[in-house]
């Protein structure tokens, strides 16, 4: 095979993680689907958010094997895994008729078998595209962040007959993540694209030249320093994302689905241009970019309730730079990290993903009691942002002993 195929067949791991982030961010499809779900499991949304909750805790603690797993045995191998284990869960959550049921194969199954599927594509992505990090990091997982637009809308369709609509969704994740599957490959070890010069090591761009395993890679201040800059700016969105329906509700009549979903697609296009942005000037000021943005919003967002039109506008540009984060913390994994062992690093980074999306999944209502009111929150939230920005602004590429 010549170098010239060799590059336009890397663009074939590009379609086949676009068909299974597609599936795999139905997770964020979980608005829509309490509706539905809470009276059928007769339980308050309150009680059922802890569904989503141990779905996203699920999901990010398997990346911390699927990250290893798909080093050894291949990225199509460990994402088929994913497929079984995700399309699996929903359809045995057919059968589920209880809280506790659904937990186990909506909650753990589900989140596990998404954990599987995401470090995949990025981990064989990355690989194929080094002279393109960023971007293809954003569009490895846009599908992602798009995939909750198009489900929304067939959960909202199919809601009438729950124990169907679990069957058919099932159904649709096992051709969508196992049909991409079998488009992932990793290039030939040394492999680069024809023409392209890798970077030289810089302070400024963040980036190292280097290559940690991840047992380097956890001793290193620079991973714990992005470890909590991942956590405070998921935090600071997902509370946004969990609780700007119950807020809003108090001023505005609005289309919560319309909203979601368009704030879903919102969610997909910002992995992808905030990570081309990162191709241009460096994940690190992008990031510094992305964060000071997604501060002010949040510091200003109590005067969303002024109307519909404003309050659509800063939840879609909330959401457009929470979706940031999943494009420019992989490629600042491997720019500080190393790209051979991404896939292993960034499975560890993102549990700092895991431990937000529980806490903010579950903890809206409390955070919102302990502040005393919404203005509070999100002040606090902004806060958080600066915070990611603090870090990001210190972090300077580790160097060898």
């Amino acid at each position: 095979m010549s170098e010239g195929q060799k590059i336009r067949n890397r663009w074939i791991v590009v379609v086949g993680a676009i068909l299974i982030q597609l599936a795999l961010g139905t997770i964020y499809s979980w608005g829509p689907l309490t509706i539905f779900i809470s009276p059928y499991v007769h339980e308050i949304e309150e009680v059922t958010v802890y569904i989503f909750g141990v779905g996203l805790l699920s999901f990010a603690v398997t990346m911390i094997f699927a990250g290893q797993l798909q080093q050894k045995y291949g990225p199509r191998n460990i994402a088929i895994l994913g497929g079984v284990l995700m399309g699996g869960g929903v359809i045995l959550s057919s059968f589920m008729t209880t809280f506790l049921g659904l937990l186990i194969t909506y909650g753990i199954i589900f989140g596990m078998g998404i954990g599987f599927g995401y470090v995949c594509p990025i981990a064989a992505a990355g690989k194929w595209f080094p002279d393109k990090k960023g971007f293809i990091n954003g569009i490895a997982v846009a599908g992602f962040g798009a995939g909750a637009f198009v489900f929304n809308f067939v959960i909202k369709a199919l809601a009438s007959n729950i124990p169907l609509m679990f069957i058919i969704l099932g159904l649709i994740y096992l051709v969508l993540v196992i049909g991409g599957a079998m488009m992932l490959s990793n290039p030939p070890e040394g492999w680069i694209p024809e023409g392209w010069t890798p970077p030289a090591p810089s302070e400024v761009s963040g980036f190292s030249g280097l290559e940690f395993n991840r047992g380097q890679t956890v001793k290193l201040p620079q991973f714990w320093m992005l470890w909590t800059a991942f956590a405070l700016s998921a935090l600071s969105g997902l509370m946004i994302i969990g609780s700007y329906s119950a807020f809003i509700k108090q001023y505005l009549l609005v289309d919560f689905v319309l909203i979601g979903s368009l704030a879903a697609l919102f969610n997909g296009l910002g992995r992808i241009l905030w990570g081309k942005m990162a191709d241009l000037i460096s994940y690190k000021k992008a990031m510094l970019v992305m964060f000071l943005t997604q501060a002010i919003l949040l510091f200003i967002y109590f005067t969303s309730n002024l109307n519909e039109t404003y309050f659509l506008i800063l939840t879609c540009a909330i959401f457009f730079c929470f979706g940031g984060n999943f494009s420019l913390f992989p490629t600042a994994t491997s720019d500080l990290f190393g790209s051979k062992n991404l896939g292993p690093n960034y499975g560890i980074v993102f549990t700092a993903y895991g431990v937000a999306g529980f806490i903010g999944a579950v903890g809206v209502n409390l955070f919102v009691t302990i502040f005393g009111s919404y203005l509070v929150l999100f002040i606090v939230m902004g806060l958080m942002s600066v915070g990611s920005a603090v870090l990001t602004y210190l972090i300077k590429p580790p160097t060898r002993n």
